[in-house]
């Protein structure tokens, strides 16, 4: 991997993570606004999907980090990012089943 790709993966990767974040700001902000105003079950469900951009924004980075990685041959990162993946999947699903 030469500076330049890791540079531009850096960048990508910390894109997503800023838009995941800020999205899930919003959506959490409103929601809060809402509940405090008794909207109902609007509310609850913008604070749920708050909550779910928030928890899916680095798995989709890890996701985004093997595709990268693919695309630049770089097998050993492959492997070692798509366990990763599985972890926290695995730790997702085993919290949501609880």
């Amino acid at each position: 991997m030469t500076p330049h790709d890791t540079h531009a993966t850096e960048r990508t990767l910390g894109r997503l993570l800023s838009v995941g974040t800020q999205l899930s700001t919003i959506v959490l902000a409103i929601g809060l606004v809402l509940a405090l105003l008794r909207a109902g079950p609007t509310a609850s469900w913008l604070l749920h999907a708050g909550l779910v951009v928030l928890i899916a924004t680095p798995v989709l980075r890890v996701a985004v980090s093997i595709l990268t990685f693919a695309a630049q041959r770089e097998w050993r990162f492959v492997i070692f990012t798509t366990i990763v993946l599985l972890l926290l999947i695995t730790g997702i699903v085993l919290a949501v089943g609880a």
